[in-house]
């Protein structure tokens, strides 16, 4: 065996695939919510969620998880998955593209004026930075505090 180190694969990329797919997940989920309470969908529609949601609290199951376990709640998952899927297909084109619009909007959009901190003390980032702080709170009550002397820190190691 050569002295080379061994080398490891990456799992940056695999952590980033999970990422991206929850955050489809989470955006798909969120369209299909709001096109369930959206008036403009047709009722028949409706039924499509409300049977899925039926299916999944219902005792009746296609693989039951006794059997083989994890199984069963994969089954659960991948109807939930196609129901809201098909919910979102089913809908009118225009509203789809509308709400997927407004969720685009609602993500890159900058705070109104109102929403943005008004103290002196905090200085705004141009959208698009993202600043770290860690704040600490100092009263003027605790003047007297910095004149003890502060307990040693304990020894970690």
């Amino acid at each position: 065996m050569p002295d080379d180190k061994m080398q490891y694969p990456e799992r940056v990329s695999d952590v980033n695939t999970l990422l991206g797919w929850l955050k489809d997940f989470f955006g798909q989920f969120r369209l299909a919510w709001e096109l369930l309470w959206d008036g403009r969908v047709p009722l028949v529609n409706k039924i499509i969620p409300i049977l899925t949601l039926l299916y999944l609290i219902s005792p009746v199951d296609l693989v039951p998880g006794m059997a083989v376990p994890g199984l069963g709640q994969l089954d659960d998952l991948a109807i939930f998955l196609i129901g809201m899927q098909l919910f979102v297909d089913v809908c009118p084109p225009a509203l789809v593209a509308e709400h997927q619009k407004e969720a685009r909007l609602e993500m890159t959009a900058a705070p109104a004026e109102d929403e943005r901190p008004t103290s002196s003390t905090w200085r705004i980032p141009p959208s698009g930075q993202i600043i770290d702080l860690e704040a600490e709170e100092v009263s003027d009550t605790d003047a007297t505090a910095e004149d003890k002397p502060k307990p040693p820190l304990p020894h970690v190691w």
